[in-house]
């Protein structure tokens, strides 16, 4: 902030016509020259050379410098450390883990900090072909050495019609746009893990919670349920992934149904970056409209990654292609949910 100096102003005092005299010791000047002085004291003076001249110039500014450099810095209250003790418990929770590759379905046991962003492109038995935004995945966080939180955003779906047959077009399906249910949040709780060099394991808990946000046509009207359990076990560059779930609708079972969900996943490392993998998808309806059918996938993929960014990211992408194996083709109720998809995906790790 620059420093205002007021000039100190004195009404001169004309001579006396009589005494030929000025009044110069009048309590007004002898104020004004005190006051200069003490602004001549106040101003830094640079030291004097060997010769007794001076070596540079007043530089102005000095004193306001001198000031700033004296001041003490903000407060952070603290945020430098709780970030610090942050980065170590992620740093700490991915050592103490292997370092599988995610697969492109299944969910994965292990701890993971990182955005991803899936896309779908499934074809239906009925003909009408959609492209699936994201799939209900989002921001993966660690938050302290054993426990993940994922924020996920709302599924968005693209879907085509079909025009149906003969005149009074039957079979006719419109065209949509819209969100789906929103699994907003999940949380994981790694239960047991160690790294590929003491025993390559991971057991993890996780339970997901669905809104029923979509669209009339995209959602069940019922807010579920997901609990699971996540394990995987290592050999070398060879592991197994994979979980053991449940959907657990809060109303409306007797259309959703119960259902129990199992996925596998079947990975090799190949070098540095690829893992090929071979996923099954199996999901069982209890209960329901569906219920007593069985709905399997078979997944051909693979991942490539980690590639290694500035500032401690790494970028990851996989592609595979789904395939349902049974039941055959159910026209109502809809069973499997597609006939076969193409599968993208893509997470920054940070």
């Amino acid at each position: 902030m620059p420093v205002w100096n007021e000039l100190l102003m004195t009404r001169a005092v004309p001579p006396d016509a009589d005494r030929g005299i000025c009044d110069c010791i009048s309590p007004t000047r002898i104020a004004a020259l005190l006051g200069a002085a003490m602004l001549f004291a106040a101003v830094p003076r640079p030291a004097p050379a060997a010769d007794g001249l001076e070596a540079t110039p007043p530089q102005a500014g000095l004193r306001d410098a001198a000031l700033s450099a004296a001041d003490p810095p903000p407060p952070d209250w603290g945020a430098t450390d709780m970030f610090a003790a942050w980065q170590d418990s992620v740093a700490q929770a991915r050592a103490s883990q292997p370092a599988w590759s995610s697969p492109l379905v299944t969910t994965t046991g292990l701890l993971e900090q990182r955005l991803r962003f899936d896309v779908s492109r499934q074809h239906a038995g009925n003909g009408a072909d959609s492209t699936a935004l994201d799939g209900g995945r989002g921001l993966d966080l660690i938050v302290n050495e054993t426990t993940e939180i994922q924020i996920g955003a709302a599924p968005y779906s693209i879907r085509s019609g079909v025009p149906g047959a003969g005149g009074g077009r039957t079979g006719a399906i419109p065209p949509l746009g819209g969100f789906g249910d929103w699994p907003f949040l999940r949380v994981e709780e790694r239960l047991f893990s160690s790294p590929a060099s003491d025993g390559n394991y991971v057991i993890t808990a996780l339970l997901q919670i669905q809104a029923p946000s979509g669209i009339e046509r995209l959602t069940n009207d019922a807010w579920q349920y997901l609990p699971t359990l996540a394990f995987g076990k290592g050999w070398g560059a060879f592991d197994i992934q994979g979980t053991l779930g449940a959907v657990i609708p809060a109303s409306r079972a007797y259309v959703i149904g119960y259902q129990v969900q199992t996925n596998m996943a079947l990975q090799y490392q190949a070098g540095e970056l690829f893992w090929p993998e071979l996923e099954v998808n199996w999901t069982y309806y209890a209960n329901g409209q569906r219920g007593g059918l069985n709905q399997v996938y078979l997944v051909p993929g693979v991942v490539v990654g980690r590639f290694i960014l500035p500032n401690g990211m790494k970028f990851t992408f996989g592609v595979g292609y789904q395939a349902a194996i049974t039941p055959t083709y159910i026209p109502k109720p809809q069973t499997p949910a597609f006939n076969h998809a193409w599968l993208f995906t893509t997470r920054l790790n940070f």
